[in-house]
């Protein structure tokens, strides 16, 4: 089932980067009866060549998104209620070159997240300040990547331990962060992207978008061992989560085309694929996915990211897959375009009652509004 078609030309609100945030509003068809509109917003950030990472500050109805091109941290003001963005100002987050990418929420620095500056080898533990739209983020400490390790790309807190993505050295990294003294190296193909826990096994897993393979590692013996991604479902594994029964993955697909293929992995290393029926779905690129919070959905699903960043014959879109209760079998697929297409949707943030999705090259934020399930 299509949320509709979003193609007539939206109104330019405010100004980028003050307390207006330029808006352009696109609704979806009329929904049938009972049914509740969704519609489709962008917000204009302040201009920059490559926006990427998004989340959101727990406790503060605050987003926040990294602008790698020039290394900017932008703060979204979101509305208490309706979780429309309200206000958005950018801050510089070190130097103009150091390309600021990875955000992660820290559980260890209650109100802190952690982040990455790819260009520049460091790892930063930053205290956002939340609870004030005009207060500068302020970086409280610094670690610089060991053992010539380069370009780290994304962060995540599993609890004393970092565990980073090197995309610069293919490499993964294991840090403590209370003794970076305390760390482990781990070889990866070209390019380690993501990293997530499994939820049953404790192994790590994490994509790597130029060798089509999964490194699966055993945080306890070191062991590494790689799972080729077969080629009859696709290429280019990029977003990977742990989520409901093991490690969801998305493939992007070649130059030419998407497949719409995803996947699951469960305890043992196996992977169940599955593939999106709709016409728009079987041709997608998937670049990113994400689970609603905890307690907000009503039934189980999926949010998938569709992405034009390999191939302008693609489609940016926000994709809903919903499944039944065990989450072996899917039972809908919804789609939303973003209103500005070839804009190389980056990243997906579900909210309560809303989803966000970074735009690449356009320096935008789209919101699907409407849109919990």
């Amino acid at each position: 089932m299509s949320l509709g078609s979003l193609a007539a030309a939206g109104t330019l609100l405010g100004t980028p980067g003050t307390a207006t945030a330029g808006s352009r509003y696109r609704d979806a068809a009329a929904p049938p009866a009972g049914a509740s509109r969704r519609t489709v917003v962008e917000y204009e950030l302040p201009p920059a060549e490559e926006t990427h990472e998004i989340i959101k500050t727990p406790g503060h109805p605050m987003v926040l998104v990294s602008q790698m091109s020039n290394s900017r941290l932008v703060k979204l003001q979101l509305d208490p209620r309706t979780e429309q963005v309200t206000a958005v100002k950018a801050f510089p987050l070190g130097s103009s070159d150091a390309m600021l990418h990875g955000l992660a929420v820290s559980s260890r620095h209650p109100g802190r997240i952690w982040a990455t500056h790819e260009g520049a080898d460091r790892l930063l533990l930053v205290d956002p300040r939340a609870d004030s739209l005009d207060a500068a983020p302020r970086v409280e400490r610094e670690i610089a990547v060991p053992d010539g390790g380069r370009g780290p790309h994304y962060v995540s807190e599993y609890g004393d331990t970092l565990w980073v993505t090197l995309k610069g050295s293919d490499q993964v990294l294991a840090l403590d962060h209370t003794r970076p003294g305390r760390h482990r190296l781990f070889d990866a193909k070209p390019h380690p992207i993501f990293a997530a826990r499994h939820p049953g096994s404790g192994d790590f897993y994490v994509s790597q978008d130029g060798a089509s393979s999964l490194l699966r590692i055993d945080p306890h013996t070191g062991r590494t061992s790689q799972i080729p991604v077969p080629v009859e479902q696709g290429s280019t594994p990029v977003g990977l989560i742990n989520g409901p029964g093991g490690i969801w993955v998305v493939l992007l697909g070649t130059a030419k085309a998407g497949t719409g293929v995803f996947g699951r992995i469960d305890a043992d290393g196996r992977i169940v694929w599955h593939r999106l029926a709709d016409p728009l779905g079987r041709s997608a690129s998937l670049l990113h996915l994400a689970f609603d919070p905890p307690g907000t959905a009503r039934e189980p699903g999926l949010w998938l990211l569709a992405s034009t960043i390999v191939s302008e014959q693609a489609r940016d879109l926000i994709i809903r897959v919903r499944f039944d209760p065990s989450w072996a079998r899917v039972t809908g697929e919804e789609y939303a375009a973003l209103p500005t297409q070839l804009c190389k949707a980056h990243r997906l943030l579900p909210l309560e009652n809303s989803v966000l999705a970074t735009e690449l090259t356009s320096a935008g934020v789209a919101q699907l509004i409407g849109a919990r399930y």
